[in-house]
């Protein structure tokens, strides 16, 4: 099953970037990367690229993506 979050990835001009913060987000590789935690959910994580924001959790250990999507979506 594809992601939903892909197709908001597929849309942007520098999906190539994205698509390798996400890998580095995925094997904890943090480093240049804007990253917060998320005050709401205890585990969770926000990732800022430009007008897009990646949020991410971990759970036994290992980062999945919740969500990619706008700036101005995404905490609705």
């Amino acid at each position: 099953m594809v992601q939903k979050w892909l197709k908001i990835v597929k849309k942007e001009n520098n999906k190539e970037y994205i698509l390798e913060v996400i890998d580095k987000i995925l094997v904890w590789d943090f480093k240049n990367l804007d990253i917060i935690k998320m005050s709401w959910k205890k585990w969770y994580f926000r990732c800022r690229i430009w007008k897009i924001r990646i949020i991410f959790f971990e759970e036994n250990n290992k980062f999945y993506i919740d969500s990619v999507w706008y700036r101005w979506d995404i905490y609705k």
